[in-house]
């Protein structure tokens, strides 16, 4: 059996030689993959934040995404699943790619800065004298979590601006195989009254190896202010860590038109995990639901259910909902939001001088109490939950990967989508397969290629054009023309890595090593999609009907013509098959197109939809 490598948990130079000696035939987890999600300004936000630069106090865990008005941002990205137990959901990932996923340099062996934080400036210039001695800034840090451990001359580097305008390093860490990948570790440095003035920043960055997605850190819950103290660690904060985890058997997303006979006992609870980050027990309940997205209907799981025992002071603990058998159906597809909130008597950070509250809205610890995660019921089988955390793939020219699926009733395969990651290798061909035993030969084969992705595009889809019908086991995939890696999104938190399976020396290996879901999914419906059309004659046949990009004319003609809605005639690409020709109607408008087949009966019309 071919072994199975982890490219991302190889450590210093030799990483880079791996990579460009790796044999052929080897199925490999790649790299994480660059997230970006921007904080949405809610008007209550930007109505108190109506000057440019960041103010005292200052803390931003990262659980709403990425706040441009407190950072910016050069190559960092945000991620709520690489890092391990963080202090709270969110947090912004270091490592030697840039905002797009290129590398900082093509030489495997440059070592250098890569990704930056910085924070918008400070006016700490009309600090009293007490607050200026006590003005700390803390944070959380890890190292890899579940990327790749920085080499022990890689550095999580802490910077400040000082007066002069030159940037002056105050903290650095080391990587190194003695640091814990699974712990963040809280530090706490001091501002000295020195560094304080009007146009003050702070910033981090990595150094590493800037030829790929290595050396990685991560930083989370960020925090500066003064009248604090060297051991001012622990907050009146009670945070959810991680994304809600909601299955059907081992399925985060599930077809509609299966759920009304196939839900009963396959939900799984809903799990979560919170984090009190105060140095006091506290009493606290939680609640989940689950809501459909499109008629804002709710069902409630759990409601105001007490944590018991009560929680201790910075404890971290894993919770779930009651267990459910099914839920209402959805009066048509839908997504599905899922909704864990804690109440726990977080609110705005205040403080009490003489007599008289102030409070803070730069720091609202309400703002990590509830996570909502989507479970889609529309028209496809999901194993993953929607983000790649990582690439994988084969090196083989003509090697095959394939994900097993599992349909409990007799269903038509539609089409099927790839989440195909890197941008780099668009235009590549690719023959998109279908098998119902891999021992045998695939049931369909269809030639396209990996096309260019729209901005926010995840997922390529590619219609399978004629009706195949599938029931229980059954098999997706691809086929390949390359020896470099084909780059497929991998989601690491759902782990279904028992499905799939990779061919690459003409026999079909089972995966054992790469943990995740690979994120390749069959789109079904109940009935035919497609509609073949069968002149009278019984000689023609013409599929598929509707079409999105290629029809298929099978059988004896002369001259074949194509008219638009308003009887124009178009000219489009057109090439010979075995059997007849295709026509090409990429780029068309969607409607209601006449095609004019010339036989030896006379001439036939046939009406085709393009979608």
């Amino acid at each position: 059996m071919l072994k199975i490598h982890h490219i991302f948990r190889m450590t210093g130079l030799l990483v880079g030689f791996f990579i460009s000696t790796l044999a052929f035939g080897q199925l490999v987890e790649i790299a994480p993959i660059q997230h970006s999600k921007i904080k949405s300004q809610e008007f209550s936000d930007l109505n108190w934040r109506t000057t440019a630069g960041n103010t005292l106090p200052f803390w931003d865990d990262f659980s709403q995404g990425i706040d441009t008005l407190k950072w910016t941002v050069s190559g960092a990205s945000y991620t709520e699943t690489i890092g391990l137990n963080p202090p709270s959901i969110g947090m912004i990932l270091f490592d030697g790619v840039d905002a797009n996923g290129n590398p900082y340099s093509l030489a495997q062996r440059d070592q250098g800065e890569t990704d930056y934080l910085t924070s918008k400036s400070f006016d700490l210039s009309t600090l009293s004298a007490p607050d200026s001695e006590s003005l700390y800034l803390s944070f959380f840090w890890q190292a890899a979590g579940r990327a790749e451990l920085p080499d022990e001359s890689d550095q999580l580097i802490l910077q400040i601006l000082d007066p002069a305008g030159s940037w002056i390093t105050i903290w650095s860490q080391l990587g190194g195989v003695s640091l814990d990948t699974e712990v963040f570790t809280q530090e706490i440095v001091k501002i000295l009254p020195s560094w304080q003035h009007a146009n003050f920043q702070f910033r981090f960055f990595s150094e590493g190896r800037q030829s790929g997605p290595f050396d990685s850190w991560i930083i989370d819950y960020i925090y500066l202010n003064d009248g604090r103290t060297s051991s001012d660690l622990d907050y009146k904060d009670r945070s959810l860590t991680k994304t809600n985890e909601l299955r059907i058997g081992d399925f985060g997303a599930y077809p509609f038109v299966l759920l009304e006979s196939n839900q009963n006992d396959l939900w799984s609870t809903v799990k979560n995990t919170f984090y009190n980050l105060e140095n006091r027990f506290r009493a606290m309940e939680y609640s989940i639901v689950i809501r459909d997205s499109s008629t804002k209907s709710s069902t409630p799981i759990n409601l105001n259910t007490p944590f018991n025992p009560v929680p201790n002071a910075l404890e971290r603990r894993d919770f779930e909902s009651r267990n459910f058998d099914e839920i209402p159906i959805p009066e048509n597809k839908t997504t599905l939001e899922i909704i864990s909130a804690i109440t726990s008597g977080d609110e705005l950070l205040y403080e009490v001088s003489a007599g008289d509250t102030t409070y803070f809205p730069t720091v609202n610890y309400e703002l990590n109490d509830t996570v909502k995660t989507i479970f889609p019921l529309l028209d496809y089988f999901a194993y993953d939950n929607g983000s790649a955390d990582y690439a994988a793939g084969i090196n083989q020219r003509s090697g095959q990967l394939a994900v097993k699926y599992f349909t409990p009733q007799e269903v038509y395969l539609k089409g099927i989508s790839i989440n195909f990651s890197n941008p780099k290798q668009a235009n590549q061909a690719v023959d998109i397969n279908v098998w119902t035993d891999l021992d045998k030969d695939p049931i369909l084969t269809k030639e396209d290629l990996i096309a260019v992705k729209e901005a926010g595009q995840e997922f390529l889809y590619y219609s399978l054009d004629t009706n195949i019908k599938v029931d229980g086991d059954f098999y997706i995939g691809f086929t390949q023309f390359t020896n470099d890696f084909i780059h497929v999104g991998l989601d690491k938190v759902n782990d279904n890595g028992d499905k799939l399976y990779y061919n690459v020396v003409g026999a079909w290996v089972q995966n054992e090593e790469v943990q995740g879901s690979l994120m390749i999914r069959p789109h079904i419906s109940l009935e035919a999609p497609f509609e073949d059309i069968v002149a009278p004659e019984g000689n023609i046949r013409i599929y598929p009907n509707p079409v999105e990009t290629l029809l298929n004319l099978e059988g004896e003609f002369s001259e074949a013509r194509v008219f638009d809605s308003y009887g124009r005639e178009i000219f489009l690409e057109r090439q010979f098959s075995p059997k007849g020709e295709i026509v090409n109607f990429n780029g068309q408008r969607p409607g209601i197109y006449v095609l004019n087949l010339v036989t030896g009966a006379g001439m036939q019309s046939y009406r085709i939809l393009v979608k």
